[in-house]
């Protein structure tokens, strides 16, 4: 699974939930069917551009903020995440490297 489709899929029931919408209403409101719209927030599937804009339109937001990254993790969280990262993946962990040389 790309983590694209993963994040959006995250996006779209964070925002979905906030509104106290269930995937069956939100599905009904898109046109889609409730399954449908459960593979694509679990990353499963994506959605075509117009049902993505029905999504977006549904929630109340603009399709952009759906991609929107959170913020909010702790400074530790990120650590982790970018450890673990880059000992699995020796060319990301020398462009990390080039990148702090660059920076510190």
């Amino acid at each position: 699974m790309s983590n694209l489709k993963v994040g959006l899929g995250k996006r779209i029931k964070k925002i979905r939930e906030s509104k106290n919408f269930t995937q069956e209403y939100l599905a009904e409101l898109v046109g889609i069917e409730q399954a449908t719209l459960s593979n694509i927030e679990r990353g499963k599937s994506y959605p075509s551009v117009d049902t993505l804009q029905k999504i977006a339109d549904s929630l109340g937001v603009e399709p952009y903020l759906l991609y929107k990254i959170e913020e909010n993790k702790s400074t530790q969280l990120i650590i982790e995440e970018i450890s673990t990262a880059i000992k699995n993946d020796e060319a990301l962990a020398k462009l990390v490297y080039k990148f702090f040389l660059c920076v510190r």
